[in-house]
């Protein structure tokens, strides 16, 4: 057994591999405050030994404020190293108890689950029934006391700008042919939205393209989108068996009607799109919510992969999020 390793706790590859990101980034800093103290105190000395106002003003008039000054550079760094000594792995990726064990995208921030309904769609979605109690896509998540479900990150508005501001940022710096698209989940809202109205999407989404992916990773990442509600089933019409894209096709919401809109016909020109045209390429081609994020979900997908990473790796790469403790390859 490791010196990391408990009868209960073993860390696993990615687990190991943040733990020393983290020890090298504590080191680097360590390093540097010991340069910086030390440095200044050696500089204080070479002025008191060596110069007579060195000794006259800083020695006899401030000989407390200098000791004190030395002795808390000697306790910051004692502690400093101690800290560097003392950390070990944390466990990310499931099941975790406390929110300062879960990672989020550079600049985003972790905020708690607290609407039920939101968990109860996620639930739906994984096909949980009274009669079937496990999950079609995730079996371990079967209700919504689950500690996967109850944090998720979200973009920061303070750095990123509102909903809006964000799509653009990510129209402008995307190759054509591989748009990000905005959701809405009141169907009125969306057919309402457009280059000059003050309305804001309620996520920003982009469809995953397969041929970016290894064919596990990308069904992994469809598990992902069914679970989080980016799409729901489509439910054909009764009278005339064409698919309602309005009835069932909602994202993230138990009551309202949800639909899409091509990205480029609102930042840009161009015409609005027919509906259930829109609305079925979104079924169809399984894509992501890029300004929100489950992290524990993910976790529970990397945790079958090789680098313990892999589906969040795509995840962040397919949506453009920088995510650095990921470590991705």
């Amino acid at each position: 057994m490791s010196e990391f390793e408990t009868k209960d706790y073993k860390p696993n590859d990615r687990e190991l591999r943040l733990f020393e990101q983290e020890k090298l980034d504590l080191y680097k800093g360590t390093f540097v405050v010991c340069i910086v103290y030390g440095l200044s105190a050696f500089l204080l000395l070479v002025i008191i030994l060596f110069t007579e106002w060195g000794k006259e003003f800083i020695y006899d008039k401030f000989a407390p404020a200098v000791i004190t000054y030395i002795l808390g550079s000697l306790i910051i760094i004692i502690y400093l190293l101690n800290a560097i000594f003392s950390i070990r792995p944390r466990k990310i990726g499931t099941d975790m108890d406390s929110d300062a064990n879960i990672t989020c995208p550079d600049y985003w921030k972790l905020e708690r689950i607290t609407d039920i309904k939101h968990k109860d769609a996620i639930i739906a979605n994984n096909g949980i029934t009274t009669t079937n109690k496990k999950g079609d896509i995730i079996p371990s998540i079967n209700k919504t006391e689950n500690t996967n479900l109850q944090y998720r990150c979200v973009y920061d508005e303070n750095v990123y700008g509102n909903k809006k501001d964000f799509l653009k940022m990510k129209m402008a710096i995307t190759p054509e042919g591989s748009e990000y698209m905005a959701g809405f989940k009141k169907l009125a809202t969306a057919r309402t939205y457009g280059p000059n109205s003050q309305v804001l999407p309620d996520y920003i989404v982009r469809n995953t393209k397969k041929d970016d992916y290894n064919k596990a990773t990308y069904n992994d990442l469809v598990k992902y989108a069914k679970l989080t509600g980016v799409y729901g089933k489509v439910n054909a019409s009764s009278t005339t068996g064409v698919p309602d894209y309005t009835s069932n096709n909602k994202l993230d919401s138990t009551t309202d009607e949800y639909t899409l809109k091509i990205a480029n016909n609102f930042v840009g020109s161009g015409g609005t799109p027919s509906l259930n045209t829109i609305t079925d390429k979104y079924k169809v081609d399984a894509p992501l919510m890029c300004n929100v994020v489950y992290p524990q979900v993910l976790g529970l997908l990397d945790a079958s992969t090789k680098e313990k990473n892999e589906v969040s790796c795509e995840y962040a790469k397919q949506c453009g999020v920088s995510w650095s403790s990921l470590k991705c390859k």
